[in-house]
């Protein structure tokens, strides 16, 4: 994956003054420069945001088992801070998450599918404090589709404290023209999604919201093909992203896979095609062994405070990991939705792991294609169309190779760029 310069340099100077702006205006912090002061991060913000990242950060159980309650937002003194703290932490690392999914888009020629004169519908799950909404919003400023100026998000979550803080975000950081639709409810992911009375959405995004449910992917997949079906527009997309860690990455890795096992996806009944990472249906190479997994990792530049309270508190996210996937409701072709996409379907591949020098000339890694997963070796005097090696999400096209999936050699190739 390739974020553009813009996307990545817009959260170095230009995000900061917006959020300071909101949090006065809403009276989160006391003073314009309470970010720019140690004492108040350090008494106020840090020692939440080292409870929640190691909570966040376990490698085994649910991502936020213990944490996402309406209690543990809204009782106690220092209720406002833990949300503060999960703001100012967490949601931006999120919200340029999802504007990386959308940049990717963005980068291999998709086009929104429909009219520019119609106002678009978006809906996020398990919203929190929308991060994945604004995430789309952000990605479409600086990597754009061609979405509408004008539309709405309807925000799904379960805790009202978050919820209310999430919505007037959106609005704020959205502007003019878009707005929030807030409803507070709990999604019960073993039934209906949505109430039969809902409309239809351009948009479904959700951003670590599947890993909190126990339920095993067949369900949560018979239930999402349903809400596709009745309530995605022809030609809607979905982005999901969740954690890295392993457990959660296979989890959305095997939900994936009974996307594709569904019947009714099959039949092509309900025309699911997955779009991102994977550029394909081909069965899932990373499942394939019980130790793997599968996932993204951009960089960006950190907004300044952001910098000094990682210093604080131990963290280092100077690039941020993370699972996605991207399905569109479509009967048209991957490369008709995909148009910079170029070379027959089986000589093509994506960089699933970095890219390790074994000498000046020559790399390591692995790909993943249509015949799944493969450790790779490439000399940079094969590819065609660069003087560096790919690194992980690099696309490779019109690529020949020879070997077993163990250890094969790439012959000659082409980053896209």
């Amino acid at each position: 994956m390739r974020v553009p310069v813009a996307l990545v340099d817009a959260f170095k100077d230009h995000f900061e003054p917006i959020l300071t702006d909101f949090m006065l205006q809403n009276h989160l912090i006391p003073e314009g420069e309470s970010l720019d002061s140690k004492r108040y991060m350090t008494r106020s913000i840090a020692p939440h945001v080292k409870t929640l990242s190691a909570l966040f950060n376990r490698s085994e159980g649910s991502q936020t088992d213990g944490i996402d309650t309406e209690a543990y937002w809204t009782e106690g003194g220092s209720a406002k801070n833990r949300r503060l703290a999960y703001f100012l932490s967490f949601m931006p690392c999120n919200l340029f998450r999802v504007a990386s999914v959308w940049s990717e888009l963005h980068r291999l020629g998709f086009k929104w599918p429909f009219s520019q004169e119609q106002d678009f519908r978006g809906l996020e799950w398990g919203a929190g404090l929308a991060s994945g909404a604004c995430g789309v919003v952000a990605g479409e400023r600086y990597a754009p589709l061609g979405m509408p100026k004008t539309g709405n998000f309807a925000l799904i979550e379960q805790s009202k404290a978050a919820l209310s803080l999430g919505t007037k975000w959106f609005e704020h950081f959205a502007g003019a023209g878009i707005s929030a639709r807030p409803f507070h409810r709990r999604v019960d992911l073993s039934g209906t999604w949505l109430p039969p009375g809902a409309p239809k959405f351009h948009v479904f995004v959700t951003s670590y919201f599947l890993n909190e449910s126990e339920l095993p992917a067949e369900t949560l997949i018979k239930n999402f093909v349903d809400v596709c079906d009745k309530h995605l527009e022809e030609e809607g997309l979905v982005v999901i992203v969740e954690p890295a860690m392993k457990l959660q990455s296979r989890k959305l890795l095997r939900f994936r896979k009974a996307l594709l096992e569904n019947a009714r996806v099959q039949s092509g009944e309900v025309g699911l095609k997955v779009l991102l990472p994977c550029l394909g249906h081909q069965a899932c190479g990373a499942l394939a062994k019980e130790e793997d997994w599968c996932h993204e990792e951009v960089s960006w530049w950190r907004p300044p405070y952001l910098r000094s309270l990682d210093a604080m508190t131990g963290l280092d996210r100077k690039s941020l990991p993370f699972s996605y996937l991207v399905i569109q409701k479509t009967r048209r072709s991957l490369d008709e939705i995909l148009p910079n996409l170029k070379g027959a379907t089986a000589e093509r591949y994506r960089l699933v792991s970095p890219s390790h020098s074994l000498s000046k000339k020559t790399s390591e890694f692995f790909i993943c294609g249509q015949d799944g997963k493969r450790r790779t070796r490439l000399a940079l005097t094969d590819i065609t169309n660069s003087e560096t090696a790919p690194d992980r999400g690099d696309i490779l096209q019109n690529t020949t190779l020879h070997g077993e999936s163990s250890l094969s050699q790439i012959d000659s190739t082409e980053i896209l760029e």
